[in-house]
């Protein structure tokens, strides 16, 4: 059984999403435990409503508390959890629907020496903004000492990991004095445990003005905590000020035996993350391709970009994408023989699929499909895909399940309900 745990604090526009997303989690064997952690808004009220429209027979735990602060409050949800694995899961992010059975399956094959196993996922602002997956901003490092890795940065999702019960409680658990308690919780566990990873793309990661990494003074004081405990990553945060500043002199004083595998893992950090970024960025240029022949297959190969305001027109043939593609902010793609996406693939703000005279489009599993976006028509749209808010995708798609972010008026198709429910099997976040 899986524990799913979720903290909550001033997420009244938010808890409900990440609440049905947890209660539409494919896996069988689940609880639910939930603590309000004294919101002043109306957070409690909507997981009320939430936990009692849910029909699914699972055990559920709904605490209201004075507010403790997140390491109390995920100390006091651990003391309840019952399985042998447990999920920490943000009041303001959401996940896939088969997130959990596939983190335990992977578990399957894992031996005795692994803590956790972490999966990758979208960043997603809800405002429309580019989406990138968590890995482009947050890589994996090259490094293969993830103690050490992890004085450097945190680059695991907190809501994309899924941990032993019985591992992480006998290494302490969680530690009261931490603001960063995931961050603390890793460098804890990896220094006698494995953390694996799995590259599938299984939550979302909702980035807002509120989010604690904002706060400067709060992520100041988080540092100021590990470093007493972990020194060396003192270094680590006065390189990263010397280089904001400009001063290589002052990355360079800092330099000691003690941590000099620690500034060579930040430059190769810092190296990796501008790569890929730039890896992103490659696009297809802005301008008109079209495929002449009558009857013709355009084919782009798998990870591609589709930059800002292309126009791709395979004329009277079709055009095929390759898994994990990305389609730019005002990018277009028309064919009239028909228009495939690969899986996982991202259509930005602003794209249009499709169009007047266009063959079928379909879209492959757990693509998403940001705000402003357009889909034509007759889509067909793969299972476990996300949809951003405020877009109404019209047409005919399969059976599943699926990630939404508004509750009415989005899907429409035979398959769907009037309104979207888990009857349906639609998630509506």
């Amino acid at each position: 059984m899986v524990s799913i745990i979720i903290p909550a604090y001033n997420h009244a526009g938010y808890v409900a999403a990440a609440l049905r997303s947890a209660l539409a989690q494919s896996h069988p064997q689940i609880e639910l435990i939930v603590i309000d952690d004294g919101s002043a808004d109306q957070t409690a009220a909507e997981i009320s409503r939430v936990l009692a429209g849910c029909r699914r027979d699972l055990r559920i735990e709904f605490i209201r508390q004075p507010n403790r602060g997140l390491a109390a409050t995920l100390i006091r949800a651990l003391a309840l959890a019952q399985g042998q694995f447990v999920q920490f899961l943000a009041s303001d992010d959401a996940l896939f629907p088969d997130m959990t059975a596939r983190m335990v399956a992977a578990f399957a094959g894992a031996g005795p020496e692994v803590a956790a196993i972490a999966c990758d996922g979208y960043v997603f602002d809800g405002a429309g903004r580019d989406h990138l997956p968590f890995s482009a901003l947050h890589p994996w490092p090259v490094g293969r000492n993830l103690h050490r890795e992890l004085q450097v940065s945190n680059w695991l999702p907190a809501m994309g990991l899924l941990y032993r019960r019985d591992i992480l409680l006998g290494e302490g658990g969680i530690d009261p004095e931490q603001v960063y308690e995931d961050w603390a919780l890793l460098l804890t566990l990896s220094r006698r445990f494995r953390i694996l990873r799995i590259p599938d793309r299984l939550f979302l990661y909702r980035q807002h003005a509120s989010n604690i990494s904002k706060d400067a003074d709060t992520t100041a004081r988080a540092h100021q905590v590990l470093c007493a405990r972990y020194p060396a990553m003192r270094a680590v945060r006065d390189w990263k000020q010397a280089l904001r500043q400009g001063k290589l002199s002052g990355a360079l004083a800092g330099l000691t035996p003690g941590n000099l595998d620690l500034a060579l893992r930040f430059g190769l950090r810092l190296l990796q993350r501008r790569l890929l970024l730039a890896r992103e960025g490659r696009s297809w240029s802005a301008g008109r391709e079209r495929d002449g022949k009558a009857g013709g297959r355009v084919r782009i190969g798998p990870g591609c970009v589709i930059g800002r305001g292309a126009v791709l027109e395979a004329g009277p043939g079709d055009l095929v994408l390759g898994a994990g593609c990305r389609i730019g902010p005002g990018a277009r793609l028309t064919a009239g023989a028909g228009l495939s996406l690969g899986a996982g693939c991202h259509i930005a703000a602003g794209a249009v699929l499709g169009g007047e005279g266009g063959g079928e489009i379909r879209l492959g599993r757990a693509c998403l499909i940001a705000e402003g976006a357009r889909i034509a028509p007759g889509t067909v749209l793969g299972d476990l895909t996300a949809v951003g808010p405020g877009l109404a995708v019209q047409g005919t798609y399969p059976a599943g399940t699926w990630i939404l972010t508004q509750a009415a008026g989005i899907c429409r198709g035979p398959s769907a309900a009037a309104e979207p429910d888990c009857e349906a099997g639609v998630s509506a976040l």
